[in-house]
């Protein structure tokens, strides 16, 4: 049987949406937020302060490839001119 085009496959479901799960994670965003308001940074000591932004960074700067790592994929051709059209 091929793939017909416009077909509703998939589109209705006898599911509903998992409330529960939305639910779950609203508390715990607000958890996560009381938490970070009550921090003293303070009274950490200085290993904690690093510990801290180590587990924060990867949240705020998105992931850069490496350069050299995209240099290597990129595939290498050589151009040869053959001109047929001169006599020697």
């Amino acid at each position: 049987m091929p793939f017909e085009k416009n077909n509703t496959y998939g589109e209705q479901t006898k599911r509903g949406k998992n409330k529960s799960s939305e639910l779950l994670k609203e508390h715990l965003h607000k958890i996560a937020n009381t938490v970070i308001n009550e921090l003293d940074l303070g009274r950490l000591t200085n290993n904690q302060r690093i510990q801290l932004i180590k587990a924060v960074l990867p949240y705020l700067i998105s992931k850069q490839k490496n350069i050299e790592d995209l240099q290597q994929e990129q595939p290498l051709f050589q151009i040869e001119i053959i001109d047929s059209l001169s006599k020697n």
